[in-house]
């Protein structure tokens, strides 16, 4: 099976590739250094070319909220423009793959945190980042991908942390740091979201829909961080606890938490609990 990977360069797509290469034929746009502008009509035409892939997992994306909102064209170019001209592309020369969007739990924002979010929930737009992933979602919709909404932390494997890697980093330093306690979510390891989609490709080639892929249960960030520096038995009292939109500048999504029922009923996929999920990158990644 040939797999072309967008977004390889990134935290997740990076632990995906070296979690999938073994396996499958996966091809990528650099590692490292990006050999083609994917902004380009062209040069996505010539890689799809090259590739032609069964498969394409799209995790590209800018994530950084702030940036988003500072540079909307480049967002949307960026976060869904690319994949409209994949699926022009597609339909022009007849292309055959199935695709696998990485979307985002920020399109949640429920108003109690007693809820977990199903894919049929209401979805919120606090800022140009969602609103750009929401666009994607709908252009993956009309083109029968599968679509899953995820979260993600664990020992990262490029230049740029994850939120776990951010509070071990910020609780070896002497300055102030905030963790908020009104941010629910419900992430995955990296690891276990690469475990799950090589038994996706493998056993449900061509499934389409929204997904909710996340820990079968959460936390705040606050009791997140906590629970994670206790485990790694780090005395840390430099940080305060802070309401996330009295800190940040753009708008925030506060609760998360989401449903994952109907990922594992339709994929036969018993999803993790989020304590073992901290303990176990704890203790394989973090302890040293």
């Amino acid at each position: 099976m040939r797999i072309l990977l967008l977004g390889s360069s990134g935290m997740l797509g990076k632990s995906i590739y070296n979690f999938l290469k073994s396996d499958f034929q996966v091809y990528t746009n650099g590692l490292k250094k990006r050999r083609y502008d994917l902004c380009k009509k062209k040069n996505l035409s010539i890689l799809l070319d090259n590739t032609k892939p069964d498969v394409i997992i799209n995790s590209l994306g800018i994530t950084n909220i702030e940036i988003c909102n500072k540079n909307k064209e480049l967002a949307k170019k960026v976060n869904f423009k690319i994949l409209k001209n994949l699926f022009n592309i597609k339909k022009r020369y007849n292309y055959k793959f199935w695709l696998i969007q990485i979307s985002t739990d920020q399109l949640y924002d429920a108003i109690s945190f007693k809820i977990k979010s199903r894919e049929e929930s209401k979805i919120k737009i606090n800022n140009y980042y969602t609103k750009t992933k929401l666009q994607a979602e709908r252009i993956c919709e009309s083109n029968k991908c599968l679509i899953l909404r995820t979260n993600f932390f664990g020992k990262s494997i490029v230049k740029k942390k994850s939120f776990s890697d951010w509070v071990l980093k910020s609780s070896k330093k002497k300055e102030t740091f905030y963790l908020f306690k009104d941010i629910y979510f419900s992430p995955l390891r990296l690891i276990t979201i690469c475990r799950i989609l090589k038994k996706i490709v493998q056993n449900n080639f061509d499934t389409n829909g929204i997904y909710n892929l996340g820990s079968n249960n959460g936390l705040s960030k606050l009791n997140f961080s906590l629970f994670f520096l206790k485990y790694l038995k780090i005395k840390n009292k430099n940080f305060k606890i802070a309401s996330v939109n009295k800190i940040l500048k753009t708008k925030r999504s506060k609760n998360m938490l989401m449903n994952v029922e109907k990922f594992e009923n339709t994929f036969k996929i018993k999803l993790p609990n989020l304590i073992s999920e901290i303990t176990n990158e704890a203790k394989e990644n973090y302890l040293n």
